[in-house]
Protein backbone atom coordinates (compact mmCIF):
# COMPACT_ATOMS: atom_id res chain seq x y z
CA UNK A 1 0.00 0.00 0.00
CA UNK A 2 0.91 3.66 -0.27
CA UNK A 3 0.80 5.76 2.90
CA UNK A 4 0.11 9.45 3.42
CA UNK A 5 -0.81 12.01 6.08
CA UNK A 6 -3.73 14.43 6.12
CA UNK A 7 -2.12 17.73 7.03
CA UNK A 8 -1.49 21.25 5.78
CA UNK A 9 0.47 22.01 2.64
CA UNK A 10 3.08 23.77 4.79
CA UNK A 11 4.13 20.33 6.10
CA UNK A 12 5.09 18.94 2.68
CA UNK A 13 8.82 18.79 3.41
CA UNK A 14 8.26 17.14 6.79
CA UNK A 15 5.92 14.49 5.37
CA UNK A 16 8.48 13.81 2.63
CA UNK A 17 11.34 13.50 5.15
CA UNK A 18 9.36 10.94 7.18
CA UNK A 19 9.18 8.62 4.18
CA UNK A 20 5.50 8.90 3.29
CA UNK A 21 4.39 8.40 -0.30
CA UNK A 22 2.11 11.45 -0.54
CA UNK A 23 0.37 14.20 1.38
CA UNK A 24 -3.41 14.61 1.68
CA UNK A 25 -4.59 18.23 1.72
CA UNK A 26 -7.86 20.01 2.50
CA UNK A 27 -9.68 21.38 -0.54
CA UNK A 28 -11.24 24.30 1.33
CA UNK A 29 -8.07 25.30 3.19
CA UNK A 30 -5.91 25.09 0.09
CA UNK A 31 -8.44 27.08 -1.95
CA UNK A 32 -8.36 29.71 0.81
CA UNK A 33 -4.66 30.42 0.42
CA UNK A 34 -3.74 33.76 -1.14
CA UNK A 35 -2.19 33.45 -4.63
CA UNK A 36 1.36 34.19 -3.47
CA UNK A 37 1.26 31.60 -0.68
CA UNK A 38 -0.36 29.04 -2.96
CA UNK A 39 2.33 29.52 -5.62
CA UNK A 40 5.11 29.18 -3.04
CA UNK A 41 3.70 25.93 -1.64
CA UNK A 42 3.03 24.57 -5.12
CA UNK A 43 6.70 25.13 -5.95
CA UNK A 44 7.75 23.17 -2.85
CA UNK A 45 5.44 20.32 -3.85
CA UNK A 46 6.80 20.25 -7.39
CA UNK A 47 10.36 20.12 -6.08
CA UNK A 48 9.66 17.34 -3.58
CA UNK A 49 9.55 13.58 -4.15
CA UNK A 50 5.90 13.41 -3.03
CA UNK A 51 2.74 15.01 -4.35
CA UNK A 52 -0.71 15.93 -3.09
CA UNK A 53 -2.32 12.77 -4.44
CA UNK A 54 -5.40 13.10 -2.23
CA UNK A 55 -7.66 15.87 -0.92
CA UNK A 56 -10.38 15.97 1.74
CA UNK A 57 -12.90 18.51 3.13
CA UNK A 58 -14.33 19.12 -0.32
CA UNK A 59 -17.13 21.53 0.62
CA UNK A 60 -17.25 24.58 2.94
CA UNK A 61 -19.56 24.25 5.96
CA UNK A 62 -21.71 27.09 4.60
CA UNK A 63 -22.87 24.92 1.70
CA UNK A 64 -25.72 22.42 2.15
CA UNK A 65 -26.23 19.89 -0.62
CA UNK A 66 -29.51 18.31 0.50
CA UNK A 67 -31.83 21.05 1.76
CA UNK A 68 -32.28 22.83 -1.59
CA UNK A 69 -30.37 25.97 -0.58
CA UNK A 70 -27.51 25.31 -3.01
CA UNK A 71 -28.56 25.42 -6.66
CA UNK A 72 -27.02 23.05 -9.22
CA UNK A 73 -25.48 26.09 -10.90
CA UNK A 74 -23.82 27.28 -7.67
CA UNK A 75 -22.59 23.77 -6.93
CA UNK A 76 -21.20 23.32 -10.44
CA UNK A 77 -19.39 26.67 -10.32
CA UNK A 78 -17.78 25.78 -6.99
CA UNK A 79 -16.81 22.30 -8.15
CA UNK A 80 -15.18 23.62 -11.31
CA UNK A 81 -12.93 25.84 -9.20
CA UNK A 82 -12.22 23.13 -6.65
CA UNK A 83 -11.38 20.41 -9.16
CA UNK A 84 -9.25 22.80 -11.21
CA UNK A 85 -7.19 23.49 -8.08
CA UNK A 86 -6.88 19.78 -7.23
CA UNK A 87 -5.82 19.04 -10.81
CA UNK A 88 -3.29 21.88 -10.71
CA UNK A 89 -1.62 20.16 -7.74
CA UNK A 90 -1.81 16.76 -9.46
CA UNK A 91 -4.46 15.32 -7.13
CA UNK A 92 -6.04 11.99 -7.99
CA UNK A 93 -8.54 11.38 -5.16
CA UNK A 94 -11.02 13.77 -3.53
CA UNK A 95 -12.85 12.68 -0.38
CA UNK A 96 -16.53 13.60 -0.08
CA UNK A 97 -16.96 13.78 3.70
CA UNK A 98 -18.25 17.22 4.64
CA UNK A 99 -20.85 15.95 7.13
CA UNK A 100 -22.57 19.26 7.81
CA UNK A 101 -23.05 19.83 4.08
CA UNK A 102 -24.99 16.60 3.64
CA UNK A 103 -27.06 16.59 6.83
CA UNK A 104 -30.82 16.27 6.42
CA UNK A 105 -32.39 19.17 8.35
CA UNK A 106 -35.27 18.68 10.80
CA UNK A 107 -38.63 18.54 9.07
CA UNK A 108 -37.29 17.65 5.63
CA UNK A 109 -38.42 14.28 4.22
CA UNK A 110 -35.42 11.96 4.29
CA UNK A 111 -36.27 10.64 0.83
CA UNK A 112 -36.04 14.15 -0.63
CA UNK A 113 -32.66 14.64 1.05
CA UNK A 114 -31.46 11.34 -0.40
CA UNK A 115 -32.49 12.32 -3.92
CA UNK A 116 -30.71 15.65 -3.57
CA UNK A 117 -27.59 13.94 -2.23
CA UNK A 118 -27.55 11.46 -5.10
CA UNK A 119 -27.87 14.33 -7.60
CA UNK A 120 -25.09 16.28 -5.87
CA UNK A 121 -22.82 13.21 -5.95
CA UNK A 122 -23.52 12.66 -9.64
CA UNK A 123 -22.67 16.25 -10.49
CA UNK A 124 -19.54 16.06 -8.34
CA UNK A 125 -18.42 12.91 -10.13
CA UNK A 126 -19.22 14.34 -13.55
CA UNK A 127 -17.09 17.45 -12.99
CA UNK A 128 -14.31 15.53 -11.23
CA UNK A 129 -14.14 13.12 -14.15
CA UNK A 130 -13.38 15.93 -16.57
CA UNK A 131 -10.20 16.56 -14.59
CA UNK A 132 -9.24 12.89 -14.27
CA UNK A 133 -10.15 12.88 -10.56
CA UNK A 134 -11.94 10.17 -8.55
CA UNK A 135 -14.39 11.20 -5.80
CA UNK A 136 -14.82 8.82 -2.85
CA UNK A 137 -17.84 8.92 -0.54
CA UNK A 138 -16.86 8.86 3.14
CA UNK A 139 -19.30 7.31 5.63
CA UNK A 140 -19.09 9.49 8.75
CA UNK A 141 -19.80 9.27 12.46
CA UNK A 142 -23.41 9.85 13.46
CA UNK A 143 -22.11 12.77 15.51
CA UNK A 144 -21.11 14.48 12.24
CA UNK A 145 -24.10 13.75 10.00
CA UNK A 146 -27.40 11.88 9.84
CA UNK A 147 -26.84 10.65 6.27
CA UNK A 148 -24.50 7.89 5.06
CA UNK A 149 -22.86 6.71 8.27
CA UNK A 150 -22.09 3.02 7.66
CA UNK A 151 -19.98 1.51 4.92
CA UNK A 152 -23.05 -0.37 3.65
CA UNK A 153 -24.96 2.92 3.33
CA UNK A 154 -21.99 4.39 1.48
CA UNK A 155 -21.97 1.43 -0.90
CA UNK A 156 -25.70 1.88 -1.56
CA UNK A 157 -25.21 5.58 -2.31
CA UNK A 158 -22.34 4.78 -4.64
CA UNK A 159 -24.49 2.32 -6.59
CA UNK A 160 -27.39 4.77 -6.70
CA UNK A 161 -25.09 7.46 -8.11
CA UNK A 162 -23.79 4.96 -10.68
CA UNK A 163 -20.79 6.98 -11.86
CA UNK A 164 -17.34 5.65 -12.82
CA UNK A 165 -15.90 8.73 -11.12
CA UNK A 166 -17.55 8.15 -7.72
CA UNK A 167 -16.18 5.50 -5.37
CA UNK A 168 -16.17 4.68 -1.67
CA UNK A 169 -13.89 5.27 1.31
CA UNK A 170 -13.58 3.51 4.67
CA UNK A 171 -12.34 5.41 7.72
CA UNK A 172 -11.34 3.25 10.70
CA UNK A 173 -12.27 5.97 13.21
CA UNK A 174 -15.80 6.35 11.84
CA UNK A 175 -16.21 2.58 11.62
CA UNK A 176 -15.42 2.35 15.34
CA UNK A 177 -17.58 5.37 16.25
CA UNK A 178 -20.63 3.82 14.59
CA UNK A 179 -19.97 0.27 15.80
CA UNK A 180 -19.75 -0.66 12.13
CA UNK A 181 -18.17 -4.01 11.28
CA UNK A 182 -14.59 -3.79 9.97
CA UNK A 183 -15.14 -7.20 8.41
CA UNK A 184 -17.73 -5.66 6.04
CA UNK A 185 -14.80 -4.27 4.07
CA UNK A 186 -14.08 -7.79 2.85
CA UNK A 187 -17.61 -8.19 1.46
CA UNK A 188 -18.17 -4.64 0.16
CA UNK A 189 -14.72 -4.74 -1.44
CA UNK A 190 -14.85 -1.84 -3.87
CA UNK A 191 -13.02 0.87 -1.91
CA UNK A 192 -11.09 3.66 -3.56
CA UNK A 193 -9.33 5.09 -0.50
CA UNK A 194 -8.76 4.45 3.21
CA UNK A 195 -8.43 6.75 6.24
CA UNK A 196 -7.04 5.57 9.55
CA UNK A 197 -6.93 6.94 13.10
CA UNK A 198 -7.57 5.38 16.49
CA UNK A 199 -11.16 4.76 17.51
CA UNK A 200 -10.28 6.21 20.90
CA UNK A 201 -9.59 9.90 20.51
CA UNK A 202 -8.97 9.88 16.75
CA UNK A 203 -5.21 9.90 17.19
CA UNK A 204 -2.33 8.63 15.04
CA UNK A 205 -2.31 4.80 14.94
CA UNK A 206 0.45 3.57 17.24
CA UNK A 207 1.33 0.28 18.94
CA UNK A 208 -0.32 -0.34 22.31
CA UNK A 209 -3.14 2.13 21.69
CA UNK A 210 -5.70 -0.63 22.18
CA UNK A 211 -6.95 -0.83 18.59
CA UNK A 212 -7.29 -3.95 16.44
CA UNK A 213 -5.76 -2.54 13.29
CA UNK A 214 -4.89 -6.08 12.31
CA UNK A 215 -8.57 -6.72 11.61
CA UNK A 216 -8.59 -3.74 9.25
CA UNK A 217 -5.54 -4.93 7.36
CA UNK A 218 -6.91 -8.47 7.11
CA UNK A 219 -10.22 -7.22 5.72
CA UNK A 220 -8.42 -5.00 3.20
CA UNK A 221 -6.19 -7.88 2.13
CA UNK A 222 -9.20 -10.17 1.62
CA UNK A 223 -10.90 -7.39 -0.37
CA UNK A 224 -7.84 -7.14 -2.60
CA UNK A 225 -7.19 -3.53 -1.62
CA UNK A 226 -3.67 -2.29 -2.35
CA UNK A 227 -4.25 1.44 -2.76
CA UNK A 228 -3.64 4.42 -0.51
CA UNK A 229 -4.09 4.77 3.26
CA UNK A 230 -4.00 8.23 4.86
CA UNK A 231 -3.61 8.98 8.55
CA UNK A 232 -6.31 11.45 9.51
CA UNK A 233 -5.87 11.98 13.22
CA UNK A 234 -4.55 14.11 16.05
CA UNK A 235 -0.97 14.45 17.23
CA UNK A 236 1.02 16.95 19.25
CA UNK A 237 4.24 15.80 17.56
CA UNK A 238 3.79 15.12 13.85
CA UNK A 239 7.45 14.25 13.34
CA UNK A 240 7.68 11.71 16.17
CA UNK A 241 4.24 10.14 15.82
CA UNK A 242 4.35 10.30 12.03
CA UNK A 243 7.56 8.26 11.92
CA UNK A 244 6.28 5.72 14.46
CA UNK A 245 2.90 5.36 12.76
CA UNK A 246 4.43 4.73 9.33
CA UNK A 247 6.70 2.02 10.69
CA UNK A 248 3.75 0.45 12.50
CA UNK A 249 1.45 0.47 9.46
CA UNK A 250 4.12 -1.12 7.29
CA UNK A 251 4.67 -3.75 9.98
CA UNK A 252 0.94 -4.51 10.11
CA UNK A 253 0.81 -4.83 6.33
CA UNK A 254 3.76 -7.22 6.33
CA UNK A 255 2.34 -9.32 9.16
CA UNK A 256 -1.02 -9.54 7.39
CA UNK A 257 0.64 -10.62 4.18
CA UNK A 258 2.56 -13.38 5.94
CA UNK A 259 -0.48 -14.52 7.92
CA UNK A 260 -2.85 -14.78 4.95
CA UNK A 261 -0.37 -16.39 2.58
CA UNK A 262 0.58 -19.27 4.87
Amino acid sequence: MRYGICTGIENTRLVESLGYDYIELSVTKTMGLDPETYAAHKKVLEESSISAECFNILFPKTMNLVDGSTSPETLAEYLERAMAMVHDLHGKIVVFGSGKCRTCPPGMPYGDACRNLINACRLTGEIAGRYGIQVVIEPLSRKETNMICTMAEGALLRYAVNSPHVGLLSDYFHVCANNDAVSDIASIREFGHIHIASGRGRRYPLPQDGEDYGALFRALKIAGYAGRMSIEGKTEDLEKDGAAALAYLKQLEEQTELCLTK
